[in-house]
């Protein structure tokens, strides 16, 4: 093998095995036991570091999104939920009305027509129309004054007797 000189430059791999004055070794071991300062680890702890931050920020990253997820996912999990709930209630619902039309239908008795109707009558349109002159006698009135008399017959008492009636009935006009 090549001397290679044991002080690392920045293009030259740290993890290379070298042939050192000490044996065979690694780079940054031959460059750190010839200077007597970590200056190769101190480049590979660097990179260590810098991947360490680049996955942690990641893995941050990441728990932020599942964590996004997982509440959307809840969310709709929930939502779905109430709607079985209803969608149950309705269907419920829907059955129950159809077997009380079902029991209606089978209580449900023919309407006959009273006799006389037929297709021909017609309905009632609302208009006013003269009623037949009343066959109860209207009662007799005497007008004296600012006296109203009427003459109504006598009530009987139901256990036969007549009850005495006024004679007259006033009204004040006032």
């Amino acid at each position: 093998m090549t001397q290679r000189p044991l002080i690392l430059d920045n293009n030259q791999d740290p993890w290379q095995i070298i042939d050192t004055p000490w044996g065979e070794m690694e780079a940054w071991r031959a460059s750190t036991m010839a200077t007597g300062t970590m200056g190769a680890l101190a480049q590979v702890a660097a990179i260590v570091r810098s991947d360490a931050a680049a996955l942690q920020e990641r893995t941050v990253a990441f728990d932020a999104k599942k964590a996004s997820v997982l509440r959307t996912v809840n969310k709709l999990l929930s939502f779905m939920s109430r709607v079985d709930a209803l969608t149950s209630r309705v269907e419920a619902l829907e059955k129950k009305r159809r077997a009380d039309e079902a029991a209606a239908r089978e209580f449900e008795e023919p309407i006959e027509e009273p006799p006389g109707m037929g297709d021909d009558t017609s309905a009632p349109s609302g208009e006013l129309h003269a009623l037949p002159p009343s066959e109860v006698p209207e009662p007799a009135l005497e007008v004296e004054g600012d006296e109203v008399e009427f003459e109504l017959p006598e009530p009987k008492d139901l256990t036969g007797s007549v009850i005495p009636q006024p004679t007259s009935i006033q009204l004040n006009e006032g």
